[in-house]
């Protein structure tokens, strides 16, 4: 957890601050905070019914004060809240936008205790959510994700990873920071236990920090299906940094790396992890001039690969790709890389969709 400098008034010291939970803040330090967490949508209609000295006030009330500490912060919006439910007025966007601020900084047990047993925000803390919160997350770009997560810790980060199909995790990984890397793959495969609410914690803080911005170790008899999709995602990675990682595992978490290399898949195995029935499916989704830019990276050591791939197919149509493979010019080596890596990805993401099964490497 980060360290912050607490909020305190110029001029004021420890000997000024009153008896009472939060921080010794003038009420237009306080409503200056309220109006900071709404945010500038919620917060406009406010400040238009604010007249220019109010205004000024406000500003030089919010110049006065550095930061404010988590606890701070949840004890001015209680006191915010308290005093609304007390008031028979009522504030433009006021309630609910103010349960909407403070459900992300408090749990649900003080949530039910600043609102009531049958209070409106009870409702908003549904499993429904869950799944909306992760959809929206996979949809967003792989690079503007991993900003976001260079900007947590290590298990925080794996926790997130976990719940994201392989192929989306791996692009995520790619950008992360080298020093973020092995640590949250440590974390990854250590799962731990996590205590429960967790998920919805996390949900609400990508909720509103990202996508509404811009335990302990099983034992060995202990599930551990999680280990095959790290090394699924890793089979989505570049080689130079896959490398790096494998030895990061095996000096590490040498026990659990059989079972992580059981999950990772390589073109080489694509035999293995391709169903026959699968394969004309695949040449269906992919137009022509992609199928010849893969078969071409296969030529030399993967021709057992590509062989297979055609032999798959109506005979007609592996002859034409055959005959059309002899105008294609020879692919670089890291080229061929970012081609079968993109193609590896296509086809995870074809399984995702249900367009086709794949076998887990390793299977019997």
């Amino acid at each position: 957890m980060s360290t912050v400098t607490r909020l305190n008034r110029r001029g004021g010291g420890d000997a000024a601050r009153p008896e009472t939970s939060g921080p010794a803040l003038t009420q237009a330090q306080r409503a200056a905070v309220i109006i900071a967490l709404l945010g500038d949508t919620a917060a406009k209609p406010i400040v238009n019914k604010l007249d220019d000295a109010a205004l000024a006030r406000v500003a030089s009330s919010l110049e006065s004060v550095t930061y404010l500490s988590r606890d701070d912060l949840i004890a001015v919006v209680i006191d915010f809240l308290t005093q609304l439910r007390k008031s028979s007025g009522a504030l433009r966007g006021g309630p609910v936008r103010a349960r909407e601020v403070i459900k992300g900084v408090v749990d649900s047990n003080r949530m039910k205790a600043i609102f009531g047993e049958d209070a409106p925000i009870m409702q908003a803390v549904q499993p429904e959510e869950t799944g909306d919160v992760w959809t929206r997350l996979s949809t967003r770009d792989a690079k503007l994700v991993a900003g976001y997560l260079n900007r947590l810790t290590p298990n925080i980060i794996a926790i997130i990873l976990r719940k994201l199909d392989a192929s989306i995790a791996s692009n995520i990984i790619c950008h992360l920071k080298e020093e973020k890397l092995g640590p949250t793959l440590g974390q990854m495969v250590e799962a731990p236990k996590l205590d429960p609410g967790i998920d919805s914690v996390i949900e609400k803080m990508l909720e509103m920090e990202f996508l509404n911005a811009q335990g302990e170790e099983d034992g060995e008899g202990g599930d551990e299906s999680h280990l095959e999709t790290i090394g699924e995602v890793l089979s989505l990675i570049p080689s130079d940094k896959r490398d790096n990682l494998v030895g990061f595992l095996k000096e590490r978490y040498e026990t659990k790396l059989p079972i992580i290399q059981k999950g990772l898949f390589t073109v080489e195995g694509l035999p293995d992890l391709l169903p026959r029935n699968a394969v004309p499916v695949v040449f269906r989704e992919l137009d022509q001039q992609t199928v010849l830019r893969i078969l071409a990276t296969f030529r030399g050591a993967n021709d057992a690969v590509a062989e297979y791939l055609l032999g798959n197919i109506s005979s007609r149509m592996a002859d034409q790709y055959r005959e059309d493979l002899k105008g294609i010019a020879a692919v670089t080596p890291s080229e061929a890389e970012t081609i079968q890596r993109e193609f590896l990805t296509t086809l995870m993401d074809m399984r995702r969709r249900g367009v086709i099964t794949i076998t887990k490497p390793g299977a019997k």
